[in-house]
């Protein structure tokens, strides 16, 4: 494979010798594509919304997370961290809508699922108890 080399002889005409008081060095650079100014408005800008919704659920979660450990209270903190699931997915179906029902149904799906493999497995292990104990259920009043 044979190696190319490309030199590019480059002079600057000003007309003014390098050793003149009035010598100045010339500095360009190229830019690939020409940068196109933004307009600044006073209008909303939904980028920053969604970015401090996001942040905002972030920091909910994480503080539901602190209050439930705090108070083992975790069945409500268990709903109200799926609820922030649901809003997050909302904030997503504004981007992008068939992603966010996407997610909501899928994660709905998944919650059922576990939520029923749990109480199938909770049910197996009391047939067992039970059928170990004889079947007969004892009750202190």
């Amino acid at each position: 494979m044979q190696d190319y080399h490309i030199y590019a002889h480059y002079v600057d005409k000003q007309r003014v010798s390098k050793t003149s008081p009035n010598f100045k060095t010339v500095v360009s650079k190229t830019k690939a594509a020409p940068e196109v100014q933004e307009e600044k408005s006073e209008m909303f800008n939904i980028g920053a919304a969604r970015k401090a919704a996001t942040v905002s659920l972030a920091a909910l979660n994480k503080i539901n997370s602190y209050v439930g450990e705090y108070t083992e209270n975790t069945i409500t903190a268990s709903r109200i961290r799926t609820g922030m699931s649901y809003a997050g997915m909302l904030l997503a179906s504004t981007v992008n809508p068939v992603l966010g029902v996407s997610a909501m149904a899928l994660y709905t799906a998944d919650r059922m699922i576990s939520y029923n493999v749990k109480v199938n497995k909770e049910n197996l292990s009391a047939n067992f108890i039970r059928q170990l104990s004889g079947g007969s259920v004892s009750t202190r009043r």
